[in-house]
């Protein structure tokens, strides 16, 4: 019984030490294709920042957090009301300030856009936990409050 516990374990530890959660390396591999080939859908690049996401969230990769953010962009590209894209890009981009340091200009330029297209979803991202730290700044104090005003129509 102790023995097939223990397998159990290191079963469990091979899966986990793979990184990104349910998301496998191959997994990853074959999303990254879908959208490298032509006119790919915002619905694979999506996913496939979603995936980054997931990754870079486990691994505390900074690589694949910028990756992620890059085709939250795409999705962005082509539906700029996206809110899943908007609040991955959001949320990509502040985990990038901690992790990179010092590039809180990204995250305010990101929000600057998403209330020009959709304050609510800038109110939402700026109630997150992961956005609390950059309102200490005036600057974010006010794109909130933008967010708020915004939101009310």
């Amino acid at each position: 019984m102790m023995l097939l516990a223990l397998m159990a374990f290191g079963v469990g530890m091979v899966f986990a030490r793979r990184g990104g959660g349910s998301i496998s390396d191959e997994k990853l591999a074959t999303l990254k294709e879908a959208v490298k080939g032509q006119n790919p859908k915002p619905e694979a690049w999506l996913e496939y920042a979603k995936a980054l996401q997931s990754v870079a969230e486990t691994r505390h990769n900074v690589g694949m957090y910028k990756e992620a953010v890059n085709a939250y962009d795409q999705v962005l590209k082509a539906d700029p009301y996206d809110k899943n894209a908007r609040t991955g890009g959001a949320v990509c981009r502040a985990s990038l300030d901690r992790l990179h340091g010092g590039d809180a200009e990204d995250f305010y330029d990101f929000m600057k856009a998403t209330i020009e297209k959709d304050p609510k979803t800038a109110k939402a991202i700026f109630e997150q936990p992961y956005a609390l730290a950059y309102l200490s700044e005036n600057r974010f104090q006010h794109l909130k409050d933008e967010a708020i005003a915004g939101s009310m129509d």
